[in-house]
């Protein structure tokens, strides 16, 4: 019978314990529904299905908070003798990209074969000194115009290199804190390894040989920063300062609701195929179809030069927009061309919503960006991540907590319910939103759309593999050949808070974080000289036959004939 039977004192005491246990696990479930941080519950977890390696919302959230608050004094900004300490506590991640590149350690110069390839010049003693460099008569104005635009930029560098107190000992030389260097500078559009180049390749495949071996590539500050002697651009300085007085007096809600477009249509990578010509045929004034929220056209050269002011003798578009006005507009589509684009910078000093295929060539700065890629958006979203979505969150965040409790519950008491809840689970994470509609482009009755190209292409993922939600971005990724633009400004529009959040965030940091400014640029320049020193490997006798001439020689035989 005591095998059959279980003893009433042990039947009262299993009755205590499986009370005890209930009231454990309830205590325990109330606790996480109203103690418990949600972050504590819901951190490791996103709403959506993450397509690609994605910021936890918390670390999002804290990234703009400090980007909203970086505000730098002007003083500090104008201040081009900051030493290298002071540079990287003024502008952080400023010198990523060479800190990069001195991380793959050291290369070899070689001598170019002809002052056809890039210039090669000589930094000894504090003194800029040209070795060879292309003759006046084998390039062009403009060419001209960049490459002393740019040295200019290296010899201020230089001269406002700041000098520490450890160099002024007695009997040392004034110059001994700037180190001694050849360095090769190619002022044309297209990088070229090893050298100052104005940008790189963002596809991880182009940086390296067909070898398997590691280019090297340091982006320079474009020569804009010292001038561009076009009529509706000039220098940086002057458009920056233009810029914050448009935005001054024109709030994000006030602004043209319109994606602006202007460029010359035959500037295009051949991995980028028509991109500016289908983006002018689609949406611009002879479209198919008339789109009210675009202002696309192709400047029309066909005017005379401009007759008087700085810019005279210059041609100018007639349908040209001063680089300031560009900010007048909520969106500004932006595109690149047989690499970069000199206009991407100033355009990222407006509180307006940088629109743009995945960036192919970085930049010295371009690193920095934030992108959402469109094809994320959810058209179901709501507009704010807390003002009109705060009660949403609140009550979204007791609910999520439920299936929490429900698997307490189903793991004491149903662990194969369990089991296949899990299972669930798993599929749903698996499920990808549908993102924005992408409909090929309709070029006119005398062409067929072109098909949809892959969005996101490898080479994106590999150059672009962290992706940001719209209330920690910065700029806004489309579908390369155009499928999804009219989408993505349709979608801005019906979330105006996110949208002006997108534009806020990018001006708050290229112009209130500073890192176009005069002190920025001289901290980079310094940076850079400082970084491709330390890594570069020159065979001397290869340069000693080279009769350097100093800058300032060098600097007034280009402006004279």
């Amino acid at each position: 019978m005591g095998a059959l039977h279980m003893h009433p004192r042990i039947a009262r005491q299993t009755a205590r314990l499986r009370q005890i246990v209930v009231i454990s696990v309830i205590c325990f479930a109330i606790y996480c529904f109203l103690l418990v941080p949600e972050e504590s519950l819901d951190s490791p977890r996103s709403a959506n299905p993450e397509l690609y390696q994605s910021q936890p919302r918390q670390q999002q959230q804290q990234l703009q908070r400090e980007e909203e608050t970086h505000v730098l004094p002007a003083e500090l900004l104008s201040n081009r003798f900051l030493t290298e300490d002071q540079c990287r506590a003024s502008f952080p991640g400023l010198l990523d990209q060479v800190d990069d590149e001195v991380a793959k350690g050291p290369f070899k110069l070689e001598r170019p074969k002809s002052n056809l390839g890039p210039l090669i010049a000589r930094i000894r003693g504090g003194q800029l000194s040209i070795l060879s460099a292309a003759r006046k008569s084998d390039l062009s104005r403009d060419m001209l115009a960049h490459r002393s635009a740019s040295l200019h930029q290296i010899a201020n560098a230089i001269l406002t290199w700041p000098r520490p107190a450890s160099a002024a000992a007695p009997g040392s030389s004034p110059f001994s804190h700037i180190p001694n260097t050849i360095f090769a500078f190619n002022h044309h559009d297209d990088p070229q390894e090893s050298t100052f180049s104005y940008s790189r390749p963002a596809d991880p495949a182009l940086q390296r040989t067909a070898a398997g071996d590691a280019k090297r590539f340091f982006p320079v500050p474009h020569f804009s920063f010292y001038s561009w002697p076009l009529p509706f651009i000039g220098s940086l300085p002057r458009a920056a300062r233009a810029i914050s007085a448009v935005e001054s007096q024109l709030r994000f809600s006030a602004k043209i609701p319109k994606a602006v477009w202007r460029g010359t249509t035959w500037f295009n990578n051949p991995r980028a195929g028509r991109l500016r010509q289908n983006l002018v045929r689609a949406f611009g004034p002879a479209a198919p179809t008339k789109k009210d929220w675009a202002d696309i056209e192709s400047l029309d050269w066909s005017t005379l030069p401009v007759q008087t002011g700085p810019g005279a003798g210059d041609r100018n578009a007639s349908n040209a927009l001063r680089i300031e006005d560009f900010c007048r507009y909520k969106y500004v589509v932006h595109t690149e061309g047989v690499t970069y684009s000199g206009r991407f910078q100033f355009h990222t000093l407006c509180a307006s919503v940088v629109l743009t295929p995945p960036v192919a060539w970085m930049q010295h700065l371009t690193h920095l960006l934030r992108p959402v890629f469109s094809y994320t958006l959810d058209p179901a979203s709501p507009d704010s991540s807390s003002s009109s979505s705060s009660s949403s969150l609140s009550s979204s965040s007791a609910s999520s907590r439920l299936p929490s409790l429900k698997s307490v519950f189903s793991f004491l008491f149903f662990p194969s319910s369990s089991t296949e809840s899990r299972q669930q689970q798993q599929q749903q994470k698996q499920i990808k939103p549908s993102g924005l509609p992408r409909h090929p482009i309709d070029l006119g009755p005398r062409e067929s759309p072109p098909p949809l190209l892959p969005y996101p292409a490898p080479w994106v993922r590999s150059a672009w593999p962290t992706e940001h939600d719209p209330f920690s971005a910065n700029i806004v990724f489309v579908a390369p050949d155009w499928s999804d633009l009219e989408a993505t400004v349709a979608w801005l529009e019906t979330h105006p808070r996110i949208a002006e959040g997108i534009a806020r965030r990018q001006r708050a940091l290229f112009e209130d974080g500073g890192y176009f400014s005069p002190a920025a640029e001289m901290c980079y320049w310094r940076g850079l000289i400082r970084g491709w020193s330390e890594v570069v490997r020159v065979d001397e006798g290869a340069f000693d036959e080279l009769e350097g001439v100093t800058w300032e020689e060098f600097s007034l035989k280009e402006i004279h004939k």
